[in-house]
């Protein structure tokens, strides 16, 4: 009688990766393992045996691809298969679970993500976040300035052993210095963080009086840090070896130092650019002026050319936010107000009055004075 195709007994498809096939034989194996159908052990056998088979097979990737290439008659070509299907071996259903479940990379850490480890070896510390807030003018020029970090150091007393001097902490006996602790129940092994001494696979019987066994006590760092010129609000500066300090010889963590920078009551900053608003009158509108406007480091001079419409735009060259990562910086631009007056002097009514007049445009008929309307009302 032919044999099945090694897919088809497992129930996948040919480009089920090692995992499908993986979960597809233990399925099988635990349905079908002559230790779980001791009423039925012959004809459970004789499948199981079908079941290994395939799975030898498939769980190869050389013996895989002479499979997909030749079939059965590649298989035994290939050294160390025998020519049946009894030609493999198996133990109990617990070895079969040790198999799959044990050692890196198996269907346990598929299902269940990654074993507990043993924690009592040197970890690296923290990563440390500190926001700071800066005016635009220290964004723009930079600034070296000192920050203070809440954070952990090691113990200068024990010198991160957690133990007082010339103590040594006593090997866990729950877990045999482990940091885990398994269990059987059926065909599953499980792994747990051991609850006796938290991972750590040693328990310390004479903590150090000034971290009370931590290793590590808290410390105010004192830090100074330089802030680019042209830092943007958000810019994160990072500080290798700044955080907190590492476990048990651990390597320290970093502080990243978050950059936030105020609203400024004059410039809004686009980008590089930075954008101001002025007012100027309409004489100087319509004729022209040089004026003085406020730059992020005091005053320049700009020339408003004549005939300036309300709302028009200016640019300074080279006077805005330096170029973080780069040579040069970015634009101001000088956005412009025309100021209309709301009272006139009867001087300024009257050359107004005239400039209408030569420009022959309609305006409103000057305002009488109270004697001309009481004058108007007895007539």
């Amino acid at each position: 009688m032919a044999k099945r195709d090694a897919y088809e007994v497992l129930g996948v498809g040919k480009n089920a990766d090692e995992k499908e096939i993986k979960q597809a034989y233990y399925r099988l194996a635990k349905q079908y393992h002559p230790d779980k159908n001791p009423d039925n052990k012959e004809e459970a056998t004789e499948k199981f045996k079908e079941i290994q088979s395939a799975y030898e097979v498939l769980k190869d990737p050389q013996s895989r691809s002479n499979y997909d290439r030749f079939g059965w008659e590649g298989v035994k070509a290939q050294q160390g298969f025998g020519a049946g299907a009894g030609g493999f071996g198996f133990g109990s259903f617990e070895d079969i679970v040790e198999e799959i479940f044990g050692g890196g990379g198996s269907i346990f850490d598929d299902f269940f993500g990654n074993r507990p480890r043993r924690r009592s070896g040197p970890r690296p510390g923290n990563d440390l976040r500190k926001d700071i807030e800066i005016t635009l003018e220290d964004a723009v020029k930079g600034k070296e300035m000192n920050i203070e970090v809440p954070t952990l150091h090691v113990c200068s007393t024990c010198y991160g052993s957690g133990t007082k001097a010339g103590k040594t902490p006593e090997t866990c006996s729950m877990c045999n210095g482990q940091g885990q602790v398994q269990q059987r129940s059926g065909f599953f092994i499980t792994s747990r963080t051991c609850p006796r001494c938290g991972g750590e696979g040693v328990i310390i019987t004479d903590p150090c009086e000034e971290c009370e066994g931590h290793g590590r006590v808290h410390h105010t760092s004192k830090l100074s840090i330089n802030i680019p010129p042209g830092a943007s609000d958000g810019l994160v500066l990072r500080y290798s070896g700044a955080g907190e300090a590492g476990i048990k010889g651990g390597p320290p963590g970093d502080l990243h130092v978050v950059v936030h920078v105020k609203e400024h009551p004059i410039f809004q900053r686009r980008g590089d650019d930075l954008v101001c608003d002025i007012t100027i009158s309409f004489t100087q509108a319509a004729l022209g002026a040089k004026v003085q406007v406020p730059i992020i480091d005091g005053k320049a001079d700009l020339t408003i050319l004549p005939g300036t419409q309300n709302d028009r735009v200016f640019s300074l060259r080279g006077r805005g936010v330096p170029h973080l990562r780069g040579r040069g910086a970015g634009d101001q631009f000088v956005r412009v107000t025309v100021e209309v007056p709301t009272k006139l002097s009867s001087k300024e009514d009257e050359l107004l009055r005239k400039l209408a007049e030569i420009r022959n445009e309609k305006v409103a008929p000057p305002d009488k004075s109270l004697f001309d309307k009481v004058k108007d009302v007895l007539s």
